[in-house]
């Protein structure tokens, strides 16, 4: 046999750099997921929507808190989305996990603004999860931290056509209540788990089918009585179609349903079980269509949710409590959209889009009239209307515009205008200043309007030292119409006529948004700040409704100043080193300023509704890991992660309280986090 030496031409691979130039968006943040892998973490595991929270522009109301907020929305302004469905509850174990798994996670954006014509839902943002695969080779990986173990297989059941990963996590946490010395707290426990599992069925390079599911619990009891449960469960069915080498097509179909349960049986009379159900159904059709410099997205997507508000009952046979339910709510909305990213020249493009959205509430349900320019309660009610099951109770509808231009000036910096309106035809009922497991869901109805977001924002982009350095400010304003807040002392639990409770607020944020940010090489580094207001204004006449006078102030969750620093540095391919601060003005509070008597009984009087603020945020984290081996020949190879939060011990403060103590009134500051928490986290890969 003869050797023969066959020369190939050069092949060149290459990729390309100033993507941020190019992008429409103002406003769009792709996070790294193999970045915030390597972040410090607070007990032991990488989060997503810790992550998040590293991005100019999103703040969160404190340590151990759920959900997020985004450029002066509140919490349940931001969309999440699993598999393309909903989720209603982002956090695990108090807030301090992430719902989703990381070991799932492909790869996240966040739209904070110029959000594209194909979401809807939400006024302030859209979280979109990409998700893991599983692929022609089995893999797999396992590790355990302090509190939590986890595992993920993924691999091949038919080569080349059939393909699923599993994911699984729970925590061991209770180990943890043993080391205080308060009895209550002793008493206490916590658990979770989540399991995700995922199917691709690839037939043809034409077709593809994921059927993919997620499952998650929480349950945690204060002391030895009241206990708290809460479920996630998400089933989604998608087919990717590609008609030709410029036309594609997406299908979806997904279920999403969140439900809580409180329930307490140490006085067994008065034992009882409460509940909240939400359940979201929706499909989506999405097409994609590339004509020369034309990239032109269109499709529909459907909705239909029902909403348990409420049921209390008896826990067991001997329980002397009385059933009770609030009449159930169903809602059908659904939008029809179009956009199209049309590069005009090579220094202009744009991307305009639209959307037709409309809902409709929906029977059997009795709607409450009142009598105009009063105060809703039972005295001002002037008729009742019902409604037979399918028949619309409410419909609201309008255009969402959406529209991007980006000027690029020259090959190293670009500039971008953005508007978008956005409706939220749903309202999470909340009096705390985060997201808690007892808060519910309320569709918009006869009495509570829609939200309306309407955001203006302006970007400017720099690459330096020759691309390597990314750089961009950004400024935006933001206006909210028919944002929903409490009259003093409002019950939120099993209300009948919540309406009466809610009064009619709207809301204005602004602020500016700046960033450097490296992400190649050895040392790579993110360095943000934000400086960001929101307001809110009540918009009644009434004297029992009128907040502050009628005048602007300061919401939950405002923090003018937040500076987010962010440092990896890579010594070799398997040890690399990371840290991170964090520095925040403190959020508003409303203190008691003054007290009186009044018949033998003490009375306080507080000053106007947030104007004071608890002490400023300051954090800084580190953590070194060290990756396993190259070596082919071992089975696993292992991984260590080592890891310091709030290094310096700072006690920071969530929240401060009051306490009528005889004829004296004391504050206490409530800190989450008061010293330093050191972590080891073992994984192997397989």
């Amino acid at each position: 046999m003869k050797s023969i030496l066959i020369p190939l031409k050069e092949t060149v691979v290459s990729a390309e750099k100033n993507i941020l130039l190019k992008r429409f968006e103002v406003g769009m943040e792709k996070i790294n997921i193999q970045s915030f892998k390597l972040l410090p973490t607070s007990l032991g595991e990488a989060d997503i929507v810790k992550s998040v929270l590293l991005i100019p522009g999103v703040k969160s109301v404190g340590e151990g808190s759920a959900g997020f907020n985004v450029r002066g929305g509140t919490a349940d302004q931001n969309l999440i989305l699993l598999y393309g469905a909903p989720v209603y509850n982002s956090s695990h174990f108090f807030g301090f996990f992430s719902a989703v798994n990381p070991d799932m996670i492909k790869d996240a954006t966040l739209y904070k603004g110029g959000i594209p014509a194909r979401f809807g839902g939400r006024i302030s943002s859209v979280l979109d999860i990409g998700t893991n695969e599983g692929k022609n080779e089995f893999t797999g990986s396992a590790g355990i931290s302090p509190i939590t173990t986890q595992v993920m297989m993924a691999g091949p059941l038919i080569k080349d056509t059939l393909n699923y990963i599993i994911t699984g996590r729970t925590t061991y946490s209770n180990w943890i209540f043993g080391l205080f010395n308060n009895k209550t707290i002793r008493e206490s426990s916590a658990s979770f788990y989540d399991i995700n599992g995922k199917i691709t069925y690839e037939p043809n390079k034409s077709n593809k089918i994921d059927f993919a599911s997620y499952l998650s619990h929480d349950a945690f009891r204060f002391g030895s009585d009241t206990v708290y449960k809460y479920d996630n469960n998400i089933m989604a069915l998608k087919w990717r179609h590609i008609f030709n080498s410029r036309f594609f097509s997406t299908f979806s179909l997904n279920n999403s349903f969140y439900e809580y349960k409180i329930s307490s049986q140490k006085n067994k009379p008065e034992s009882f079980l409460l509940s909240h159900k939400i359940n979201n159904t929706g499909f989506k059709a999405d097409f994609n269509l590339f004509r020369g410099r034309n990239e032109m997205n269109f499709g529909l997507d459907l909705n239909r949710t029902v909403v348990l508000p409420g049921s209390y009952e008896p826990a067991n046979d001997s329980s002397l409590v009385k059933r009770s339910f609030i009449d159930r709510e169903r809602a059908i909305d659904g939008g029809l959209y179009a956009d199209d990213k049309l590069i005009l020249t090579d220094f202009l493009s744009v991307n305009a889009g639209i959307r037709l959205s409309s809902y409709f509430s929906t029977g059997p349900g009795r709607v409450m009239v009142y009598r105009p320019g009063f105060s809703r309660s039972g005295s001002s009610i002037i008729d009742t209307l019902d409604f037979k099951a399918g028949q619309v109770m409410k419909k609201y509808a309008g255009p969402e515009l959406r529209i991007s231009l980006n000027f690029r000036i020259s090959d190293k910096n670009s500039f971008k205008i953005n508007y978008n309106r956005t409706r939220q035809y749903i309202h999470l009922l909340t009096n705390s200043t985060s997201i808690s497991p007892t808060d519910t869901w309320k569709l918009s109805d006869y009495n509570l309007k829609p939200q309306i977001g309407d955001q203006v924002a302006f970007g400017f982009y720099q690459m330096i030292f020759n691309g390597t350095i990314e750089t961009s400010a950004e400024v935006y304003y933001k206006g909210i119409k028919n944002m929903a807040d409490f009259k003093g002392g409002a019950n939120l639990i099993m209300n009948d006529f919540i309406e009466q409770d809610i009064v009619n607020v709207r809301g204005k944020s602004y602020g500016l948004e700046l960033l450097l940010k490296k992400s190649e090489g050895k040392l790579r580094f993110t360095l943000g700040y934000t400086y960001a207001r929101i307001f809110i204004r009540s918009l009644s006449t009434l004297k029992e409704e009128v907040i502050n006078d009628g005048k602007w102030f300061p919401a939950n969750f405002d923090k003018p100043n937040d500076l987010t620093f962010t440092f990896n540095y890579l010594l070799s391919r398997r040890f690399s080193f990371s840290a991170n601060y964090t520095y925040s003005t403190g959020r508003p509070i409303t203190f008691p300023v003054a007290t009186y008597i009044m018949y033998d009984d003490l009375l306080v009087h507080y000053s106007d509704r947030n104007k004071y603020r608890i002490p400023d945020y300051s954090r800084l984290d580190l953590s070194f890991r060290i990756g396993g081996s190259l070596r082919l020949s071992q089975i696993a190879h292992p991984n260590w992660t080592f890891s310091v939060y709030n290094l310096l011990g700072r006690k920071n403060v969530y929240s401060i309280y009051f306490r009528k103590e005889g004829d004296v009134i004391n504050g206490y500051k409530l800190s989450v986090f008061g010293q330093a928490i050191p972590s080891v986290t073992f994984s192997f890969d397989f």
